[in-house]
């Protein structure tokens, strides 16, 4: 456009010199010509400045033509060409000079901005190391991560969920500054899934910041994750020893943006993270191998000057509790009362030889001496074994079996085992319920099973994953090894125990057994 009106000017400026006959200003007209070079040197193309070029020449050799006499035009006419392309090339080189500059210095200013970023993320994977390796406790140092992320990156919430079997056994949550409104504004009701899909892929999420409509929009696009499209919030994978056991959710829940760039800093915390878990972990197993070692040698050594002592004090209860003819009978209601006393002494210290038996069978479980059997008798025996406490605490027996082939196992293992499990059925249900005992095969995995359920009020879900720990539990009196013990029984049978909680009421408890067949 610009061309077209320059061209125009030239054009008119002849015109005007021809028509009026004003010969003597064309010098000052073609001095204008260089004018209208630098305009267009400076805004147009080279197309466009080559155009402006061929029509002022021309311009000028139309003049020289008509004025043969004035030697001068044509002097001017041979060389404003040569002039003008010079002029316009040099302009043009300066013009990309100007340009290259400008390039190397977005390209500097894209570098140091880069270095920067760099450095940033430098100091808090310093930071965030430094925290780690002092001696906090897992939710003080998640606690100054969101405090060291707040100061870097604007990140104001965090969450840490730890994992086992699918179940989270851990919750740390870290907020600063934040509004109870605006915590609940930056609540995404998605998480829930979006940590599934954590889980299972074990690749970073992040969630873009505006989502219309929310509940329409794919969120697991792993394009819109590498994208350059604002984060709302990061759902970042936690490994261990190559298995995901958490997700890392950060996010602003202000009108400060994630960048997706920020991934790479917070995938490297969450590292840190799972080194700080695994050598939480790594220390709990070696004090717990060390507890389980020094107690086994203390079992050894006191378990026998216990039981002895136990069982003459179970004797001389019982003979207390017997008539004589020595002694005048003693009224009814005394009798009752000492006869209540005794069974208590006699209870609990069958309780103790209960406790000492686990201790015992805590360091070496059975497994010698296998024998085949029929897993129905076996169950018969534990039940007549356990009928009087059964019938003390009013719990029909409900038997369901079916016909299961033999199972070549230690009957005194697998009977501690059912004795653990209906031990614990007992208890769950104190003012009387129904424990139902239930065998079938599965022909596919080749097991004979055993389901052991009560009616009893069940298992807090936060108690399920500690349930087979050595020393867990939630009872006044227990020892915590019972179910310990079993499943330790049952894996030197090539057997498994799992538990059900999920059921309406109590909570099932099944063993499956290779078959012998």
């Amino acid at each position: 456009m610009k061309t077209l009106f320059l061209a125009l000017g030239v054009l008119c400026a002849n015109f005007i010199i021809y028509v009026s006959g004003a010969s003597h200003y064309y010098f000052t007209v073609s001095h204008l010509y260089y004018g209208a070079m630098l305009i267009a040197a400076i805004y147009e193309s080279s197309r466009n400045q080559n155009i402006l070029i061929g029509l002022t020449t021309a311009a000028n050799w139309v003049y020289a033509l008509q004025h043969p006499k004035q030697i001068e035009s044509f002097v001017v006419a041979f060389l404003y060409p040569i002039i003008a392309s010079v002029f316009v090339r040099t302009i043009r080189q300066l013009r990309i000079q100007r340009l290259d500059r400008a390039k190397e210095i977005d390209k500097v200013s894209s570098e140091k901005t880069t270095l920067e970023k760099r450095v940033r993320d430098l100091i808090i994977v310093s930071e965030v190391s430094q925290a780690a390796n002092a001696a906090l406790e897992l939710e003080e140092l998640f606690h100054r991560i969101i405090e060291i992320l707040s100061e870097r990156l604007g990140i104001y919430r965090g969450t840490l969920n730890l994992y086992e079997n699918g179940q989270v056994v851990k919750t740390v949550n870290a907020v600063l500054g934040l509004t109870p409104a605006e915590q609940k504004r930056g609540t995404d009701h998605q998480i829930e899934e979006i940590e599934k899909e954590v889980l299972a892929e074990g690749k970073a999420k992040g969630v873009p910041q505006y989502r219309i409509p929310r509940t329409s929009v794919k969120l697991f696009s792993p394009e819109r994750v590498e994208s350059k499209d604002n984060i709302a919030f990061w759902v970042i994978p936690i490994f261990v020893e190559e298995r995901v056991i958490g997700t890392l959710i950060i996010d602003k829940a202000k009108d400060e943006l994630s960048a997706a760039e920020d991934e790479q800093v917070l995938t490297i915390i969450a590292s840190i993270i799972a080194q700080r878990v695994k050598i939480k972990q790594t220390i709990d197993a070696l004090v717990q191998s060390e507890r389980l070692a020094a107690l086994g040698k203390l079992v050894t050594t006191i378990a026998h000057e216990v039981r002895n002592p136990l069982g003459s004090i179970r004797l001389a209860t019982q003979l207390l509790s017997e008539p004589t003819d020595r002694f005048a009978p003693l009224p009814k209601d005394e009798q009752a009362e000492i006869d209540e006393y005794t069974s208590i002494i006699i209870k609990e210290v069958d309780r103790l030889n209960r406790s000492i038996e686990q201790l015992l069978a805590f360091g070496k479980p059975a497994i010698a001496n296998a024998e085949l059997c029929k897993i129905d008798k076996l169950l018969d025996n534990c039940l007549s074994t356990y009928q009087p406490e059964l019938d003390r605490h009013n719990i029909d027996v409900v038997r369901d079996y079916a016909e299961c082939p033999s199972v070549n196992v230690n009957q005194d293992g697998i009977t501690q085992v059912i004795f653990n499990l209906f031990s614990n059925a007992i208890e769950a249900m104190e003012i009387g319920g129904t424990l139902t005992i239930k065998t079938y095969t599965q022909k596919e995995s080749k097991t004979v099973n055993i389901c052991i359920q009560d009616t009893g009020p069940g298992i807090a879900p936060n108690e399920l994953p500690h349930l087979f720990d050595a020393f867990y539990t939630t009872k006044q009196k227990g020892t915590g090894l019972g179910l310990y013990i079993s499943q330790k029984i049952l894996a030197l049978h090539e057997g498994s125990v799992e538990v059900d909680a999920n059921l309406s009421t109590g909570t099932a408890f099944t063993i499956s057994l290779p078959s012998a067949h």
